[in-house]
């Protein structure tokens, strides 16, 4: 067994130092690196940290929150993380640990493929949110013109997060559907209540001069856009692995 351990630099370092003696007691290797044909990745850290890495892991995810980040995809902590970690090393799936599979969404402009996958939302907007957002919105036939702040595409997962602060009802993460909110919403479809999607794709073409796309917060996942260019969301084929404890439902 091959271990990818990760962390947030100089955050939970005790624990990612025992982590690894665990690993190297029961028999199994590690790296600190992301490599592909890996086991398992335990990432030590907050939601930040998982979705740092996520767009580059394969396999299975465990994460452990230390304590003091937001730790909506993390499912072991600083009292319970030993006994976890040994559950990957010795347990078997399905009874001593489970695999949830997390939808995640592709984006692409004007047809080219965003390089990185969104766990938790993919927003567009204007450079500046403080300024009005203007855009042509495709959703199943259905054409609008929309003002508003931005516009969020965001997951299941995603709907417990910065979506929900915008109105998006939340959904549990095998929900098998995505959805579609506006930031303060002046007109258009998107005024009256958040849409959900069971497939499809949406398309949200920039009227502004210039705008950009964000891909769950990061600016590393951002790209500048400008009038007429088109972004297109739907679900990826490629779920993320989350590994989780007993029934608990995220």
């Amino acid at each position: 067994m091959r271990i990818i351990v990760r962390s947030k630099n100089g955050y939970g370092k005790d624990i990612k130092r025992d982590v690894i003696g665990l690993i190297e007691k029961g028999g199994a290797e590690w790296t600190g690196e992301i490599e592909k044909g890996c086991d398992f990745a335990i990432i030590v850290g907050g939601d930040g940290t998982v979705l740092r890495d996520q767009h580059h892991l394969e396999c299975p995810i465990l994460g452990i929150n230390p304590g003091k980040s937001v730790g909506f995809y993390m499912q072991a902590g600083c009292k319970d993380y030993r006994k976890k970690v040994m559950s990957l090393l010795n347990g078997r799936e399905g009874k001593d640990y489970h695999i949830h599979n997390m939808m995640r969404l592709e984006a692409s402009v004007n047809g080219m493929k965003m390089p990185s996958l969104a766990l938790n939302e993919i927003l567009v907007s204007s450079v500046y949110v403080r300024r009005i957002f203007e855009s042509d919105l495709k959703i199943e036939g259905r054409k609008s013109m929309e003002r508003n702040s931005g516009i969020i595409v965001y997951t299941p997962t995603g709907s417990h997060a910065f979506a929900h602060s915008a109105g998006a009802p939340e959904m549990r993460h095998d929900a098998g559907r995505f959805g579609v909110v506006a930031i303060a919403p002046y007109s258009g479809m998107l005024k009256k209540r958040p849409l959900l999607l069971e497939n499809g794709h949406v398309e949200i073409e920039c009227l502004n001069e210039s705008g950009e796309i964000c891909m769950d917060g990061s600016e590393v996942n951002m790209r500048e856009l400008k009038k007429g260019d088109t972004v297109a969301v739907k679900k990826s084929d490629k779920s993320l692995r989350l590994v989780g404890f007993g029934k608990r439902e995220f």
